[in-house]
């Protein structure tokens, strides 16, 4: 995953944990009201100062926002990208089986 895709979803993923809007941020931050649509669109990318300012702002330090293992989207596609569909296609197959047999007994 490259590096700006990782920082777009971490900071989403903290801007929503914190509560605010992409306009809320924007306005935090001073900067214009799409100042954060434009990051999260992969438009823009901030200066480090300002990355600084935004962990600030929803209370994490900076380099979490770079972490791929840091949110729930980035942890979910690094460990699909780690076991691919063989763990995907092995867990639905023993769910199925499984549920077959509490159908059965239950019959």
């Amino acid at each position: 995953m490259a590096l700006q895709k990782t920082f777009i979803e971490n900071l989403k993923f903290y801007r929503k944990q914190a509560g605010f809007s992409q306009k809320d941020l924007s306005v935090l931050l001073n900067k214009g009201y799409n100042y954060i649509n434009s990051i999260e669109g992969g438009v823009s990318f901030p200066p480090p100062q300002v990355i600084d300012e935004i962990a600030s702002f929803l209370k994490v330090e900076p380099e979490i926002l770079f972490s791929k293992n840091s949110c729930p989207a980035n942890i979910g596609a690094s460990f699909k990208k780690r076991y691919g569909a063989s763990l995907a296609d092995t867990l639905v197959a023993r769910l199925s089986g499984e549920i077959e047999k509490v159908c059965a007994q239950m019959l």
